[in-house]
């Protein structure tokens, strides 16, 4: 990125991709405005010039139609090229756009500097030459080398068109040391505006993404991975508006029997590593439409829809069988457990809805354990 920034691969292309769709943009609307206003020089300048100069004088008002006419053709192409590539095409090539954005810039810029030369037969003036250089800097987003190939280029031909054409030895000494500023200015402008713009969006990119972890740690149990007990019933409840009188859902609370025997056993360390294997197990075994969080210590819940009452029992045997005939294994040791679960039919959105199917869930779980552990607790008629 030639900054002093320490970027990984994606961040540095995607900072690319940022500067190269602001300067698609910037480059449409001034494109367009520079193909409109060359065309009108065109019309109102140059033709004319041509049709009243005498014939040793047309060479430069044709010369002034020639440029004006790449500057207006190329910046109409450009315009309507830059207006209909898309974020992914971008994505895809990311230099072949770079190297278009930096190619008309750069013709524009030479164009405008041969302009500046010409200008030395009939007005003699280089402002607008200046004021376009430097807005070039300001406006496009110029990178290394790109901007030391385009300037020193257009400040060498600006140096020898002005030894050339112009013979007023006081007035090319003034050309020379105002376009020498002009270009200086120029330059650093571009150079600032450039590490001004990374900074930016690295600073940007690494807010975005301690937002990310400050969201990810409020929505995660940070042991297990799994969502969090705020955040299932959050996405519960944007799942039940979703599906609302479409399918019927239940709530599965679970929890792992006999585990204060685990840490009293083998330490809290290897508990918790029981834990996040349990988790992983649990996601595991469910469906993409499930969702599944760990509520508190050994207790997990899970949300399943789209299934029938006669079905959903079979369906937590199943996961209930696998947790039974798994082995975890911590470093040398093999632990076997089992768990036992409590179901309840869920069938409205709301929080009160929730809680209490999360009630007769809770109760179920505990009939399952006083009954002996490693069951289901038969769903009732519950009216949820």
């Amino acid at each position: 990125m030639n900054i002093a920034m320490d970027l990984s691969e994606k961040e540095e292309l995607e900072i690319r991709k940022s500067i190269a769709i602001t300067n698609m943009k910037r480059l449409v609307i001034g494109l367009t405005i520079t193909a409109l206003m060359e065309i009108f020089i065109i019309i109102f300048h140059d033709l004319p010039g041509i049709r009243s100069s005498e014939s040793a004088d047309k060479w430069i008002y044709t010369s002034y139609l020639i440029l004006h006419g790449i500057i207006s053709m190329l910046g109409l192409y450009f315009a309507v090229y830059f207006r209909i590539v898309t974020k992914r095409e971008l994505a895809r090539n990311i230099s072949f756009y770079e190297n278009c954005i930096y190619f008309i810039l750069g013709i524009i810029l030479l164009s405008i500097t041969l302009i500046a030369g010409l200008d030395q037969f009939t007005t003699g003036q280089i402002v607008a030459f200046g004021v376009n250089i430097i807005y070039s800097g300001l406006v496009i987003i110029i990178k290394k080398p790109y901007n030391n190939i385009m300037y020193i280029t257009c400040f060498l031909t600006f140096i020898i068109e002005m030894i050339v054409f112009q013979k007023d030895k006081n007035i090319l000494f003034s050309h020379l040391m105002n376009g020498a500023f002009f270009f200086v200015s120029a330059y650093f402008l571009a150079k600032f505006v450039y590490n001004n713009q990374v900074s930016h969006l690295h600073k940007n990119m690494k807010l975005e993404e301690s937002n990310k972890k400050l969201q990810y740690l409020s929505n995660y149990d940070l042991l297990t991975e799994i969502p969090n007990r705020r955040y299932f019933k959050e996405q519960l409840e944007k799942i039940l508006i979703d599906k609302y009188n479409t399918s019927k859902s239940y709530i599965v609370v679970m929890d792992i029997d006999f585990f204060k025997k685990i840490n009293d056993k083998y330490g809290h360390p290897v508990g918790d590593e029981i834990l996040k294997q349990f988790a992983k197990l649990v996601e595991e075994n469910i469906t993409s439409d499930d969702l599944v969080a760990r509520f508190g210590g050994e207790e997990f819940i899970i949300f399943i829809s789209n299934m029938e009452k006669e079905n959903i029992e079979e369906r937590v045997e199943s996961l209930r069988k696998v947790i039974e005939k798994n082995e975890f294994k911590v470093g040398d040791t093999i632990i076997k457990i089992t768990s036992s679960f409590g179901i309840s039919i869920l069938d409205r959105a709301g929080e009160l809805n929730f809680e209490k199917a999360y009630r007769f869930a809770d109760e179920a779980l505990y009939h399952a354990k006083e009954s002996g552990r490693n069951k289901i607790y038969p769903i009732k008629n519950y009216d949820a």
